[in-house]
């Protein structure tokens, strides 16, 4: 059975300029129909089974996925991953992950095959069915941005629900007093902006438990520390100070 996915978009295809609060709650329902509710790692293999066959905004998509070859750019630089499609098979799209660099990295295998499903859902609908080709390649050292550059919506976009994909914020919420009890972090659960309570846990360079935490945390979800060190920033579960709210 395909598994459908829907979203704003304009008639050609191309998404409506998506919010990061709209691409989490996209992600993150997606990640509980693939996955269920549980807060665990991925697996790359039940990803590739269950979006064999995709309609997004009701265009079917044949979605191909490949683990087992070397990626290169067009300069012949390796590089983590790739989702592309061909004008000659209108319907088919294929997102190929370099196994044989991180064989030995399977939480960069995860984040790097959840960007390019975010191309393939977001960025080859508009491609397919016409003489459009579209390439989408994951660097080993993205290029930096430089100030006041701007920004390149299309990766802002995969990145965003790369991150919800594999670490959705409900579930993070969901675990963290629990790590955080069992390493005598204290924290406290505060609004967030859309009044859900969320809990907070003070960030004290100084606090080695803070940095076990996270361990804790990136094993759980099957990410590296430094993935989860930023989704915990940005979801706002982690700051300089407490403030006021019930003890967790």
């Amino acid at each position: 059975m395909a598994l459908t996915i829907a979203y704003p978009s304009t008639a050609a295809g191309d998404p409506h300029r998506l919010s990061a609060a709209t691409l989490g709650g996209i992600a993150g329902e997606l990640r509980a129909r693939l996955f269920g509710v549980q807060p665990r790692p991925v697996e790359i293999a039940v990803l590739i089974a269950k979006t064999a066959q995709l309609v997004v905004n009701g265009k079917p998509i044949v979605l191909s996925w490949g683990l087992d070859r070397p990626i290169h750019d067009d300069e012949g630089r390796e590089v983590l991953g790739v989702c592309e499609n061909d004008p000659e098979l209108p319907e088919t799209v294929m997102i190929s992950v370099n196994g044989s660099l991180l064989a030995d990295q399977p939480e960069v295998i995860r984040s790097t095959a959840a960007h390019e499903f975010a191309h393939a859902i977001f960025d080859m609908p508009a491609a397919l069915g016409g003489n459009v080709r579209r390439t989408f390649r994951t660097s080993i050292a993205p290029a930096i941005a430089k100030p006041g550059a701007p920004i390149d919506w299309m990766e802002w976009r995969a990145d965003e629900f790369m991150g919800a994909f594999l670490v959705p914020a409900d579930r993070l919420a969901r675990v963290l007093p629990r790590h955080a009890s069992a390493l005598d972090l204290p924290c406290r659960w505060r609004g967030a902006a859309d009044g859900r309570p969320i809990p907070f846990v003070d960030r004290d360079p100084g606090d080695g438990n803070l940095g076990l935490l996270v361990d804790d945390l990136a094993e759980t979800f099957g990410v590296t520390s430094a993935f989860m060190a930023v989704r915990l920033a940005k979801g706002g579960f982690i700051g300089h100070r407490f403030e006021a709210g019930r003890t967790c």
